[in-house]
C-alpha cells in the first residue's frame, strides 16, 4: 500500500512505515538513526533544489518532479517529505527568511555593540559602515532571497504573509538606537523610516543587481566597487539619524 503524502509542518507520518518495523521515529528500530539521517538530507536535498528553481522560475513555474530530478532523489520524494507543492514553497520561503533574520541579526550586531559600550556618535559611522557591509554580503550570497521577494511581490505576496518567519532585526537595532539616541547627542527619528532608509539603500541595489547596477556598470559583488555605495548610504544614514555633521 503506497505511503501517503506527509507534512512538514505537523511532522505526521504515514502509518505504512511503522507497519516495515523499520519506523525511523521508534528509537530503537533498526537502523533508525541512520534512516533518520537519510531523511535530513533528503530534506535537505529537496529544499535547496526547490528554492534554487522557484527562485528562477516562481511557483507556477515549477513542479514537484523537476524538484525531484533536479535533488538527484525520486519523483514521489518531495511529496512524501512535504505532502504538497504549497507545502513545500512554504518551508522554502520559512528556510530563507530564518536565514536572512539570522544574517541580518549578525550584520546588526555592531550598531548594538555601540549603543552597549558608549561610543560617540561618530563612532555610530563605523558601526554603520560595517553592518551595512555584512548586510549586503548575506544578499550578495543568497541571491535566491531577493528573487523570492521579488515573484511574491508580483503575485500579491499571499503565501509570504502565510510562511512562518520573522523579520525584526532592523527594528531591533533601530529601536535600541532610538533608546540612546538623546544622550548620544542623535536627533530624534522614526525606527519605521530608519529601517525604510536602510533597506532602500542596502537591499534594492542588490535586488537590481542584473538591471539597475548592470546599467551603471557597477559590480557590486566587487568590495571595492561597493565602497562607494556604501559610503552614500552610512552619511545618508547618518545624516536620518544624527544630523548634519558638525
Amino acid at each position: 500500500m503506497p505511503a501517503r503524502a506527509i507534512s512538514a509542518r505537523s511532522g505526521s507520518r504515514p502509518r505504512s512505515a511503522a507497519s516495515t518495523g523499520s519506523d525511523p521515529t521508534v528509537p530503537g528500530a533498526p537502523g533508525a538513526s541512520e534512516k533518520l539521517r537519510d531523511a535530513a538530507r533528503s530534506r535537505r536535498l529537496i529544499l535547496d533544489a526547490a528554492e534554487a528553481l522557484f527562485s528562477e522560475r516562481g511557483f507556477d513555474g515549477v513542479g514537484l518532479r523537476e524538484i525531484a530530478a533536479a535533488s538527484g532523489l525520486s519523483r514521489q520524494t518531495p511529496s512524501y517529505l512535504f505532502g504538497s507543492k504549497e507545502e513545500l514553497y512554504r518551508a522554502v520561503l520559512e528556510r530563507v527568511s530564518a536565514d536572512r533574520q539570522y544574517a541580518t541579526g549578525k550584520a546588526m550586531s555592531p550598531l548594538h555593540a555601540w549603543c552597549e559600550q558608549g561610543g560617540d556618535r561618530f563612532a555610530l559611522k563605523d558601526a554603520l559602515a560595517e553592518s551595512l557591509q555584512s548586510y549586503m554580503r548575506f544578499f550578495l550570497a543568497r541571491p535566491s532571497f531577493a528573487r523570492f521577494i521579488s515573484w511574491e511581490e508580483l503575485a500579491g505576496a499571499a503565501r509570504l504573509r502565510s510562511a512562518r518567519r520573522q523579520a525584526t532585526a532592523l527594528t531591533d537595532a533601530f529601536a535600541a538606537i532610538g533608546t540612546v539616541a538623546k544622550q548620544r547627542g542623535l536627533r530624534h527619528f522614526t525606527v519605521d523610516d530608519a529601517v525604510l532608509l536602510w533597506i532602500a539603500l542596502g537591499y534594492a541595489p542588490i535586488a537590481n543587481q542584473a538591471t539597475v547596477q548592470v546599467a551603471m556598470n557597477r559590480d557590486l559583488s566587487d568590495a571595492t566597487t561597493r565602497g562607494r555605495p556604501v559610503a552614500f548610504a552610512v552619511d545618508q544614514m547618518f545624516f536620518l539619524l544624527a544630523g548634519a555633521e558638525d
